[in-house]
């Protein structure tokens, strides 16, 4: 089996396969250091033709980058080459850049939204980071909104500092969660829904503090059956 580089020249190989982004050429005729060199020819890689026999089997254009290769027992060498935007590297850049963006849009969801995309938000950070009114954090695998523009410090964590975060709470994601006891800073709110005492209770009115069936909250929550 041969391959015949975009400017005619040849040399054999044992296989060679495509896995979609890149392409993989085995040989024992050539050595590492020579294949490199091929293979970081653009001009050559542009188009790699694969002959069996005589006859054309497979042709592969644009695989231009070079990124690396391997070596095998029975000194079987190979080379990996990846079309120019589909490298490894480049997919990480893209990949960081979609989160990036996607954490600067997080930050306009709801906080109902916002629950149900929790992974996405940024860890809280107590090094002296400016954080500005309704910026939501993750901490310990909560989350929390910033209730007053502040420089943080190490010992003003969202779970110690109630008047700078606010935790939101399970069934203010528009879904049933477990009730939580909250502050004044972050009370259900008319409609969202909680299970409690193993039962399922919706909230009759906005900022409600008040644990679910207890005596006297008829008025604020209602048992949801069925």
């Amino acid at each position: 089996m041969q391959v015949r580089f975009n400017d005619s020249t040849e040399f054999t190989v044992q296989q060679v396969k495509s896995y979609g982004d890149y392409v993989q050429v085995l040989t024992v005729s050539v050595a590492p250091e020579t294949l490199r060199e091929m293979f970081e020819d653009a001009v050559k890689t542009k188009k790699i033709t694969v002959i069996e026999k005589n006859q054309v089997i497979a042709e592969y254009e644009g695989y231009t980058t070079f990124h690396h290769t391997e070596e095998y027992p029975g000194k079987v060498y190979g080379v990996v080459n990846y079309r120019p935007e589909k490298t490894p590297e480049i997919l990480e850049e893209v990949q960081a850049a979609a989160v990036d963006v996607a954490r600067i849009q997080a930050q306009s969801l709801t906080d109902e939204q916002a629950l149900t995309v929790t992974a996405i938000y940024p860890d809280w950070n107590g090094e002296g980071v400016a954080y500005q009114k309704d910026y939501k954090v993750k901490r310990n695998g909560e989350l929390y909104k910033c209730l007053q523009a502040h420089t943080s410090q190490q010992d003003w964590t969202p779970e110690e500092a109630p008047s700078l975060w606010a935790k939101i709470l399970p069934g203010q994601s528009g879904e049933i969660g477990e009730w939580e006891q909250p502050d004044s800073t972050n009370p259900y709110m008319k409609g969202d829904t909680v299970t409690h005492n193993g039962k399922t209770w919706e909230s009759l009115v906005d900022n409600n503090v008040w644990e679910p069936g207890a005596t006297g909250t008829e008025s604020l929550w209602k048992e949801v059956t069925g």
